[in-house]
């Protein structure tokens, strides 16, 4: 496989980063399905917060770069977009939540988060695709021409 560019190394890094932010808020837990006071930890969604704004913003300027680089990889500033916008969705559902836990209680109906949360899905999806395409893409520039 071809040396990869750097703007892709940094989004695989981003990509790491976010999947275990993801993986923390989504992932099954003792103390969603049995909620006792003291024993399990809560959801830090202002760290969470905090390290999706990090990396959006990382993100959006990488994909900038990818933009206006004529010569990148067809589809990295497409995954990166989408990537983006999958982080700003799931950065936008954790603000929510944090002003919840500090009290704003009616702040986010659960009728809105489960509208944010089909949105941020299909981005997820969107992401996801795009992510397969770039990999093949990556791979049939690596696989030398056969004759």
């Amino acid at each position: 496989m071809p040396d990869l560019p750097d703007e892709l190394i940094r989004i695989n890094a981003i990509l790491h980063e976010y999947v275990a932010i993801h993986d923390a808020i989504f992932k099954f837990a003792w103390r969603k399905a049995i909620p006792i006071p003291g024993l399990f930890k809560p959801t830090d969604f202002g760290a969470h917060f905090k390290g999706l704004t990090r990396l959006a913003s990382k993100l959006s300027a990488i994909s900038s770069a990818l933009n206006e680089d004529t010569g990148a990889l067809e589809g990295s500033h497409q995954y990166a977009a989408a990537l983006l916008e999958a982080v700003q969705a799931l950065r936008e559902i954790c603000r929510r939540f944090y002003e919840k836990s500090q009290g704003h209680l009616s702040k986010y109906p659960m009728a809105e988060y489960n509208a944010d949360l089909k949105v941020y899905e299909g981005l997820l999806n969107k992401c996801q695709e795009f992510g397969i395409a770039l990999n093949r893409k990556m791979h049939e520039d690596s696989v030398p021409p056969e004759g």
